[in-house]
């Protein structure tokens, strides 16, 4: 990995990191969703998206670990939506080999894409539910993983999915960030070569840094969800959705050109 430029501008990139991953771990607390993707197009500003990916590893999976444990007991959220996770998991394998096999920025354009169709649906007409069918939560556990791993933008497709089974705000953050864990370990299996070699590279102060300060904006905004109305909530995440793609597809279109 070459470090990122921290010449004469290196107090300022770490200052504009720092902004933008305290920021999205904020959003992250309150709504369960939105700082893998964030944190990867923050850094992608400063180098290739295959980089960016690698180094939001680690902070998306502490960020991952403390959301699924905020909340007491798992044992519902597995037994509810395990086989969404597990897929999720499985997703990500293959996502994240297709890092090497293809450029992410297509599959970046088609989740856009999902994510427009899917807002506009749900603001035009009335909210629409999905059953707890297990080839449902497969086909979206492993959509999000496959898009996720090679993209860190998992968050949309699950939150889709998720909004339409369960009106509970905390079951839904709770629910996203056990697949998200899941797929954090699953692409950490993949690119654990990439991964571990970050720790003797120039960059692992700067993840420290911008680590620590998401976990304390992370608690802050989870601290701040239970303030929040259903109603603001599921409005709150739309908004989000929205600027997730229109983030994911101005990342991809820089990544083609």
């Amino acid at each position: 990995m070459n470090s990122i430029e921290l010449g004469g501008h290196d107090i300022l990139n770490i200052l504009i990191l720092s902004l933008l991953f305290i920021i999205a771990a904020l959003l992250h607390g309150i709504s369960g969703i939105g700082f893998p993707i964030a944190s990867t197009t923050a850094l992608s500003l400063f180098m290739p998206l295959k980089e960016a990916v690698v180094l939001a590893l680690w902070p998306t999976l502490l960020v991952n670990v403390l959301s699924v444990i905020f909340g007491g007991r798992i044992s519902k959220i597995l037994y509810k939506y395990g086989l969404l996770a597990f897929f999720s998991l499985v997703g990500s394998f293959f996502g994240a080999k297709l890092l090497f096999l293809m450029n992410p920025a297509y599959l970046q354009l088609l989740l856009s894409g999902v994510i427009v169709f899917y807002i506009i649906n749900n603001t035009c007409s009335s909210h629409f539910h999905l059953p707890e069918n297990p080839i449902i939560l497969s086909f979206f556990g492993l959509a999000a993983g496959i898009i996720g791993g090679a993209t860190n933008a998992m968050s949309p497709i699950l939150i889709m999915c998720l909004l339409a089974m369960s009106n509970d705000r905390h079951e839904i953050a709770r629910a996203a960030n056990l697949c998200f864990l899941l797929g954090k370990i699953s692409q950490l299996l993949v690119l654990r070569h990439e991964a571990f070699e970050l720790f003797s590279s120039d960059y692992l102060c700067s993840v420290v840094i911008l680590t620590a300060l998401s976990l304390l904006s992370l608690f802050i905004g989870t601290r701040l969800r239970s303030c929040i109305s259903l109603q603001h909530f599921r409005w709150l995440v739309l908004i989000l959705l929205g600027i997730l793609a229109m983030v994911s597809t101005i990342q991809a279109i820089r990544t083609l050109i």
